[in-house]
Parts: C-alpha cells; structure tokens; sequence
C-alpha cells in the first residue's frame, strides 16, 4: 500500500497546552491533575478536496483539510490567526496533473476541563508547579493593591487618575501588579486549551495524468462542469475532465492513502483498496466516495482516567479566598490595557486613553482589506511590504508531549477550545485592543495571490498552445517569436519555486525577476487588470446580444462558431451556462487576445458568426480594459465578462475553470466578514472584567457557560458542548 504523510497541525495537543495569541504557538500541557470528563460522541462525514478544472467546490482549492476559526486576544491577533489559518495551510497545487483528495474525518470523542466541579482554588492546584507559582505571584500583587484601597478607602479607578501624592504607593503596587501579569503571559502566553474534539482523519489521493502533452492542456469548451457541494460523489472521469474522455483513454493513475489517528486505519485501508492498481478504465465510471465504508469509530471516544478533585494547599485556598467581590477589577484591566498603549504611543495620558477606549473599534482597515480581496485588487508588485516576521502555519507545535495519563492513542486532534488566563482568573484582568490599524497578515496573503496568478498564467499559456497558439511573432521585426510553452513553463516553474519559499520575501523578488522580460512584461499587465484573476470559468462573449453557440464550419485552419442570443444583462453569468466561453491571453508585446473554445485565437465576429484562426496572416481582435467595469472590449462593440464560479451552480454548465483565487476561497472570506461584524460591534477596548460579575468571590465554583472560549480545529466547531 502506497501511503504519504499529512500534516495535522494540532498534533500533540492536550489539555492544558497553552497558546499565544500573537505567534499562534501551542507548547506543551501545565495541567498536571485529571480534571476532564469526556462525551463520547460518534459522528463521521466525507469530503472532496483537491484540484480539478472539471469540479468546483468551495473546498476545492484548499489542501486536504481546511482550518475553521481563530484563536486571538486583540482585533488585530484575530485577524492574523484568521488569514494564516486560510492561507497558511492552504495548498496550492502546481501541476499538469489533475489531483483529487477523497477525505473522511470521524469525531470519537469530546474531553474538556470540568469547570463545573471546581472553585478557581482548585483549578489552580491542578496546574504544574511552575504555573501556579506564577500565578500566585499576580494574586499577591492583586489582594495588596485590593488591600491597600481599602486602607486608603478610595475607589481604585480614582486613584488612578488622581494627582494626590498620598495615591503614590497605591500606583507603585498597580505596577508592580501589571509587571508580574507581563511576566506571566510571557512564560506560559495568553491562552490555555480547555476542550478538544478527538478522533481521526484519512482518505485517499488520486494523481491523474494523461500520456500525451496535448490532451493534458486541451480547453473543455463543451466539458461538463460541475458545482458541488463538499460532500457530493461524482465519477472519477468528471473530475478528470468533465467526462470528455472515454474509459479507454491514456491515463496514468497513481493512488496513495492516508491517515492521522491509527483508529481510523483499517476503514482507510478498506477504502484503498477499492482503488489501488487500478487503471483510468477500471476507474472512470468510479464515484470513490461511495466506496468508502462506514468511517464511524466503533471503539468509541479515547479513554482518560476518572475525574480527581484537586485539594489546594491552605496557602492557595487562604489567598484565593481574600477575594470578596471584585470592585476594581475593571480599573485594573483599564490600567494594564493603558500599560500597553503607552508602550506604542508613549505620550498618550490616562484622560486620553479613557476617551479613546469609549470610542467604536476603528474597522475601516478591515473592511477597505476585505474589499480589495472581493474585488480581487490585492497588488503584488506594490503591495506595502511590512515588517511582518516570516509567517508561521496557522496552528504551531511547540514542546508539546502528551505528559497526561490519558490513552488518546490512535485519536488525534480535530479541533480545540481555548480560553485566556483572564477568563479564569479574574487578578489576571487584561485590556483588549481591537481596533484593527494595520493588515498583519497583508504579505501573506499578497503572496498567495502571486502564486496563484502564476499557476493561472501557465495554464493559459499551456492551453493556448494546446489550441494552436503555439509562437507570438512581434511588432518589432528584430525582436524573436516567443513561444507559448516558453512562456508557460517561465510562470510554472515560478509558482513551484514560490511554493517552497512562501514567507521568504527576498527570494520571492528573486522568483519575480527570474521570471525573464517577457512573462514579466505579461504579468505587470495582469496584475494591473486584475479583474481578470476574476475569469474563473473564463470569459462570456456578447455582442448586440448574442454570444457563441455551436461551431457551424470548420475551414482548415479556420473554425466558425453561430451568434446565438443570449439574455445576459451584466450581472446574470449563469446565461453563459450552455455557450462557448473564451480565455484571456496577454500577448509579449501586450496585447489583449482572446481565444478558445477549440482552435487558436478569435479573429472576427459578424453579425452571425463567430471566427477563431490558428495563427497566421490573419489578425486577431485585440482587447482594450476598463478596470471600472471589469470588462474587455474591442472597437467592434465586443465585451467579454469574467464569469464566477459561482455562475455554474445548481445548473448544468459546459466548459473548464482556469482560475482559482482567494476571492473564491469561501471559508476566509466567511472568517473575515464573522470577524469584522464582532469587532464592529465592539468599543476600541475591551476588558477581561467585563466577562465576571462584580459579587464573584473566591470560594464560588465555576460556571462553564460563563467562561469565555474560542474555537479553531481541522472541522466546524460542534455545537452543544459548551
């Protein structure tokens, strides 16, 4: 059996394992008691991911698995954990091959801390030395400072503000408060794992490639295409290319399996060999996921030992419970949130702080990004370069051992919980600034849309001299014919550098301008038109009305196509679903051609017909651009509009997609919008305090509802758990 390795990126998580915000970097468990329960819950579903020009879905261009949510304590660690979980983890694939993953994830089980049944005293005493000894420290400064404005009797708050030399001591001791909180969050960071989902994941990848060079990159005018939902079975031919081939084509198949969590190994192998050293012929009329077998886990959830009540030390259980109410808490959240503000802006004051904090969270930055990448305006030459460090995957491993004496082997990961210190130990009070003034996460993302132009481009140019394209003479006779494949194989092998080195700027400027003078000439221009990473379905042709139908006649090397009418108004793509769709192509002395549906390059358009040439003496219609409208036309009264994928859904559709972006990935557009509509709905700061109520006292139990939480995992956040 051929199997190949896969990357979970919460492997080596348990309980306990703390996270930091801002580096996205689980490290190993501080949780040293067993105070989990577990929910043993069966539940599995299969999805299709991958890479095909015949089927679309919107996990389609993500790699194996998708991440879901973010884990941050700031607007702006928000929306960095948000674009590195899409983009850090997304695969972008680069190849003439056609690669489809047929995925199955089965939930086993769900383990979280059992708040319920502890006070904050105990839950600290379950904590490792190290960490409860930290934590004590923050506690002693908080009952001093608690202690010390009752001496004084004054609220805390107008202390604070107050110029009275008496309040001296009282701010010395707030320091000393917010100094050892620092210290805290720098040794065991932000967050700390309370929940995880366990179970397994596996499937199995399938490699097709057709032995001959022509067919690998020929344009599937009237290919069936198809739209599906993530959990639809289609045959292996549609995804191959749209069923034009029969069974008896030459195809190379190569399939391999894979799994994470041993537990689902023998449901995969089954799987497996269902397909294993099989041909395309045996293949193509194949719907994989219907072969899968039943992927739920029999055994049930992982076994981890019986829930033990810690019992605290005198020492914890007498300063914990010194707290009687928590009168003050906000101040002190308001008085580390202005610790931090000051380090950025050290001439901000209190007074200014507090006014600004009361203000509506400044979003424009958020929306005006989230713009840009709906319009697909991201520009990757200009693109402000900032000081981001090199970026990380979404999730990170650190130091993790699996350190509790729970039997989670054969289970992995598939999603956790977390919660901030904050949250469950009120005297860790913190400020929240989520405001977003700047795009952490810009370059990231201005690098995935590079790499994703460049494996467009080399298609296109692969297809075009598939359809007959096959040089392009200059307008200045001195100048060399450029071939096609010349081209396409430039930005090919740039997207396959590029892959390897995302975060590496230098050496993507490197990439860039290896690149040669002319691809580098054609892809200033399509970065400039950049409406046209738009034409996932390519391009829908209208004149007075009318656009491509079938071909009527073909005159060696001239192929003519009928004018049909078409009800198109602009906006509805979907008219375009039975015709002939064309494809842009940037010429080395850039001009704008269009071509397709079968053979070279479109030369005229009559009031009935349509004529596309395969180079010669004939003249192809070149293209102007108007970046308003987002469309290409000609002085003849020709536009051509990029059509969606979005166009093809719930209807039967012909022709092939050639462009994937991140407008079109579905799951980070749908993070940044959830994000934006939060922070929208937030003041400038956020305080920790705001998450208790003032009469909590020391010796209360805690109420699992009540403690805040954030999701992330490799599936959709289960519901009813907390």
């Amino acid at each position: 059996m051929s199997k190949i390795k896969t990357s979970n990126p919460l492997f080596g998580v348990t309980i306990g394992s703390i996270i930091s915000s801002k580096e996205g970097e689980f490290k190993g468990s501080v949780v040293s008691n067993p105070i989990n329960s577990m929910i043993s819950q069966q539940e599995s579903y299969k999805s299709m991911t991958g890479k095909s020009s015949y089927v679309y879905s919107d996990e389609m261009n993500q790699g194996v698995l998708g991440v879901s949510g973010s884990y941050g304590v700031s607007g702006v660690s928000k929306l960095k954990s948000s674009v590195s979980a899409y983009i850090g983890e997304s695969s972008a694939v680069s190849s003439k091959s056609v690669s489809v993953n047929y995925n199955a994830i089965s939930i086993g089980g769900i383990e979280y801390i059992n708040f319920e049944e502890l006070t904050a005293s105990e839950f600290l005493a379950s904590l490792k030395l190290g960490c409860q000894q930290s934590l004590l420290s923050v506690l002693d400064s908080y009952n001093a400072i608690i202690a010390e404005t009752s001496n004084l009797d004054v609220e805390l708050e107008h202390a604070l503000t107050s110029d009275d030399y008496k309040y001296k001591g009282l701010k010395e001791l707030v320091s000393e408060w917010i100094e050892k909180s620092e210290k805290f969050t720098y040794e065991y960071e932000d967050g700390i794992v309370v929940g995880i989902t366990w179970g397994a994941y596996g499937g199995v990848k399938m490699l097709m490639t057709s032995s001959s060079e022509a067919d690998s990159w020929k344009y599937g005018g009237q290919a069936n295409f198809s739209y599906v939902n993530p959990f639809t079975s289609v045959a292996v031919k549609a995804t191959y290319d749209g069923s034009q081939s029969s069974s008896g084509a030459k195809v190379d198949v190569n399939c391999t399996s894979y799994v994470s969590g041993a537990i689902l190994s023998p449901q995969i192998d089954k799987w497996f060999d269902q397909v294993e050293n099989k041909s395309f012929s045996e293949l193509a009329e194949i719907k994989v996921m219907d072969k899968a077998p039943d992927m739920k886990i029999s055994e049930g959830a992982p076994e981890i030992p019986d829930f033990e009540k810690p019992e605290p030390s005198d020492d914890i259980v007498s300063k914990v419970g010194e707290i009687k109410d928590l009168n003050g808490l906000k101040a002190l959240a308001m008085a580390s949130a202005f610790d931090k503000a000051q380090k950025t802006n050290p001439k901000l004051t209190l007074d200014e702080f507090l006014r600004e904090s009361e203000k509506p969270a400044n979003t424009k930055e958020l929306s005006s990004f989230r713009k840009v990448i709906q319009e697909n305006k991201i520009d990757t030459l200009t693109f402000p370069l900032d000081k981001e460090s090199k970026p990380k995957s979404s999730l990170v491993r650190k130091n993790l051992r699996q350190e509790q004496k729970s039997d989670s082997s054969g289970y992995v990961p598939l999603g956790v919980w977390v919660a901030n210190w904050a949250d469950i130990f009120p005297w860790m009070a913190q400020g929240y600034y989520n405001s977003i003034d700047n795009i952490e996460g810009q370059k990231a993302v201005r690098e995935r849309v590079m790499l994703q132009d460049y494996q467009t481009l080399s298609k296109l140019y692969y297809i075009a001299n598939s359809s007959g394209i096959v040089e392009f003479r200059r307008k200045d006779s001195l100048l060399p014919r450029v071939r096609s494949l010349d081209i396409a194989d430039a930005f090919a092998n740039a997207a396959a550098n590029m892959q390897n080195n995302l975060g590496d700027t230098e050496t993507i400027k490197e990439i860039y301008e290896t690149l040669g003078p002319v691809a580098k000439d054609i892809y200033v221009l399509w970065n400039e038109i950049a409406f046209l990473r738009n034409c996932e379905l390519g391009m829908g042709l209208i004149k007075n009305n009318k656009t491509i139908g079938n071909p009527s006649e073909k005159d060696g090397d001239r192929q003519k196509y009928k004018l049909n009418s078409c009800d198109f108004d602009g906006k509805n793509h979907v008219a375009f679903s039975r015709f002939y769709k064309v494809l842009p192509l940037i010429t080395p002395d850039k001009d704008i051609w269009a071509f397709g549906p079968e053979m070279g390059g479109l030369s005229s358009v009559f009031d009935s017909e349509a004529i596309f040439s395969k180079p010669g003496r004939i003249k192809y219609i070149s293209f102007e651009y108007d970046v308003e409208e987002k469309i290409l036309f000609s002085d003849n009264d020709i536009k051509l509009y990029p059509i969606p994928f979005s166009a093809s859904e719930n209807v039967p559709w012909k022709g092939m997609s050639v462009s994937t972006n991140i407008k079109s990935m579905s799951g980070f557009n749908k993070n940044l919008k959830v994000l934006n509509e939060q922070l929208d709905k937030l003041k400038a700061w956020t305080f920790s305090s705001d998450n208790w109520d003032k009469n909590w006292s020391g010796k209360d139990a805690y109420q699992q509802k009540n403690i805040k939480k954030q999701y992330v995992g490799l599936i959709e956040e289960p519901k009813n758990v907390f």
